[in-house]
């Protein structure tokens, strides 16, 4: 069964991004299947911490306004045969997320 988990703040620098790595990487490694997706577009950072960075060609922005399929943009883990990431984009901001955009 699929289960989401969703770690949020309006506060600024409490540890999401921090939180989210270390609970997708532990239930990795325990043999879930796991996704863990970063929101904060325009300022993402959680590339940089599951060390991908280098690795994003498609981002969250490009799956939602059908520039790239999930499959495209999930950067899978390459010491974690169950994690993938999915980065936000850091080109674009929030308006990026409107209907219109």
């Amino acid at each position: 069964m699929t289960k989401i988990v969703v770690v949020t703040s309006g506060k600024g620098g409490v540890g999401k991004t921090t939180t989210s790595a270390s609970f997708a990487a532990g239930l990795a490694l325990r043999g879930h299947k796991t996704a863990v997706i970063d929101f904060d577009v325009g300022l993402r950072n959680l590339d940089l911490i599951m060390g991908c960075e280098r690795r994003v060609v498609y981002d969250l922005i490009n799956v939602i306004q059908g520039e790239a399929n999930l499959n495209q943009a999930l950067i899978k883990d390459k010491q974690c045969e169950n994690l993938f990431v999915l980065a936000a984009s850091q080109t674009r901001d929030k308006d990026a997320l409107s209907q219109e955009g």
